[in-house]
Parts: C-alpha cells; sequence; structure tokens
C-alpha cells in the first residue's frame, strides 16, 4: 500500500486531501492522512501532452527565426532535419522523448507526426503509449497513400489550411473519417484562417488558435471541439494564446508541449506561463482543468482508447512551496502511486 498525501482534485475542486492505492487501484479522500505519507504533492491522474512533435528534438533552431523558417513544410527546418537524419536516430530521440514525458508525469502524449507511413512507423516503435496523427509524406496524397497512412497511424493531423489548401485538407480528412479515425489541425496559428472551413473539415480537435476572433472561439466552443495550446511554442514565436477569451467563451482547453526542438515534454511550465498570461490566481481552477478534464476530453475524441487505460494510473507533482500552484515551478522527477 502506497499512500500520498497534498492535494487532490475532486469534483473539479481543488482540496486538502490524500489518496491510497494498493493492487492497482487508488483511492482519493478529502482532508490530510491520518498517518505517515509515503509521497506529497499534488495528486492527479497521468497527465496528457495533446500536441506533440516529438522526433525534432535533435534540430538546432537559430535565434531570431521565424515560424516559416522553423517548421513550415517542406523547408523548414524541422522538415529538413527530419528528412536528412538517419532511421535509427530519430527513433531513438523518440523514445528518449518519451522516457522524459513519463519522468515528467505524463502518461500519453498525442504526436503530429511527419513523414508519411514510415514516420508513424518509427513513431509506434519508440512510444507505445502515444496517440499517433499521421499526415502525409506530400501535401498532395494519392488515395493509396492516405490508405497506408491510416493504416500506420490512429489518424490523420495536418499543419494548417493554409499550408495544405482546403482541397487536400478536404481529402484527407474525408479518408480519415471513412476510416473511422480522428482528424485533427493547426489553426489560426500565425495567421488567422477560416474556421467554417476549418469546422467543415469535422476535426476532432486544433491546435493554437492564437489569431482566432471571439466568433471563431465562440464556434468551437458551440461545437464542442477541444483547442490544444501550446504556450511555451507561441512565446518563441512572438504570440500569445487568447486564454482569457477561450475560457470567458467556453472552450474546451488543453496544453501541449508542441516542437521537442523547442519544449521540453512537461506540462508544469505549460501550466505556470497560462498563470502568467493570465495574470492572477483565480483562474487557478481552470488551469488545473486544462491540464486534467480538458486534456481527457481531447484524448476521448482522438478515440486513442488504448492511451485511456494510463488514466487509471496516479502520480504525484512535488511542490516547490506551500501552495498547489507551487508544483508548477517544480523540476523533480514525478513519482507514482
Amino acid at each position: 500500500m502506497t499512500v500520498a498525501d497534498g492535494f487532490v482534485l475532486i469534483d473539479g475542486r481543488m482540496v486538502r486531501g490524500h489518496a491510497v492505492s494498493e493492487g492497482g487501484v487508488t483511492e482519493l479522500f478529502e482532508g490530510p492522512c491520518a498517518g505517515k505519507a509515503d509521497l506529497y504533492g499534488v495528486i492527479l491522474p497521468f497527465l496528457i501532452d495533446t500536441h506533440t512533435h516529438c522526433a525534432d528534438a535533435g534540430a538546432k533552431p537559430e535565434p531570431g527565426m521565424t515560424l516559416e523558417e522553423l517548421v513550415a513544410p517542406p523547408n523548414g527546418l524541422k522538415h529538413r532535419y527530419l528528412r536528412e537524419t538517419p532511421r535509427d536516430v530519430l527513433v531513438n530521440d523518440m523514445h528518449a522523448f518519451g522516457e522524459q514525458a513519463r519522468a515528467n508525469g505524463i502518461g500519453t502524449f498525442v504526436d503530429f507526426r511527419e513523414g508519411g507511413a514510415e514516420g508513424c512507423r518509427m513513431a509506434r516503435e519508440a512510444c507505445a503509449s502515444a496517440v499517433i496523427l499521421g499526415r502525409p509524406s506530400a501535401p498532395a496524397a494519392d488515395p493509396s497513400e492516405l490508405d497506408e497512412l491510416l493504416s500506420a497511424a490512429d489518424g490523420i493531423a495536418l499543419s494548417s489550411l493554409t499550408d495544405v489548401g482546403y482541397a487536400e485538407a478536404e481529402k484527407a480528412a474525408h479518408a480519415t473519417h471513412a476510416a473511422g479515425k480522428p482528424f485533427a489541425i493547426h489553426c489560426s496559428e500565425r495567421i488567422r484562417e477560416d474556421i467554417d472551413s476549418v469546422l467543415s473539415l469535422e476535426p476532432a480537435f486544433l491546435v493554437h488558435m492564437c489569431e482566432a476572433s471571439d466568433s471563431d472561439l465562440r464556434k468551437c466552443a458551440e461545437a464542442g471541439i477541444p483547442i490544444s495550446v501550446c504556450a511555451r511554442s507561441n512565446r518563441f514565436f512572438g504570440k500569445v494564446p487568447p486564454l482569457r477569451r477561450m475560457m470567458d467563451l467556453g472552450c474546451t482547453v488543453s496544453l501541449g508541449t508542441d516542437n521537442a526542438m523547442l519544449c521540453t515534454p512537461d506540462l508544469r511550465p505549460e501550466a505556470a506561463l497560462f498563470r502568467e498570461i493570465l495574470g492572477s490566481a483565480e483562474y487557478d481552477g481552470w488551469i488545473w482543468e486544462c491540464m486534467t478534464a480538458g486534456a481527457t476530453e481531447l484524448l476521448y475524441r482522438t478515440r486513442g482508447i488504448h492511451a485511456c487505460k494510463r488514466e487509471e494510473e496516479y502520480i504525484v507533482l512535488p511542490l516547490n512551496g506551500t501552495g498547489p500552484e507551487s508544483a508548477w515551478s517544480s523540476a523533480d522527477r514525478v513519482p507514482s502511486l
């Protein structure tokens, strides 16, 4: 039996509490534990990193690179790196990414995997617990390539309408839905994109939405489309996600870490930056909601059922102070119950 004391989320409230784990079953209780605890901190289900690119950790961005220079297909730094790096190096890097994510309390992550079907097979080999959403090796994919991609991946995720064009995005989305798998896409990261066109593709979720209007965000909320926000990555490019507007308009929001060459797979600094952007402790409860309920909703919509088993496991985020939010400034390894 393992006992953890500290703070727990019960019915969406962060309260003083404890957990008892025995035989693979964890029970949560309000109030401190009566005896000595084995662990102390914030007790949560395993975290879900809802947007990653795990293979580009070895790429070395130069200061001042623009978004297009760094990640735009086909010749952004990331894409050149992925084309030119040996397969074994990429697989090892992806495996190391998964191990680092696990050490930071992340039980699964949703990866937008470049490199076509082979890129997805490499990710599956390296990261068994990841939800892998692939993309065609070239924007204009023929049906046979889409079929091969969908046989290797959990679904398809594209860079953006601006990058691929509506016709190609529609073709990929149609094939994905026909296969009963999730389709996702980056949206309004660098410039505002037409939300009606994007939503017509019936995405499981969107990523970024930095340049979205209130009307765009409201339509996402009304359609029940979650948004994965990657605040640290956005900041690298001088972008600030409209978190307050997302919250006020009722959007389902989760946290992602985006490109491994820019950010470590750790949701704690993402949460800390959410707090900085929002500017007040009064929003801390919403941030915890994004880290937990928002991420679970997004994962459910990807239909990555094989990954959802991780939610039965619990972690304990170490504290760096007295309150639960001090966990966001800790860099200590995250133990599991």
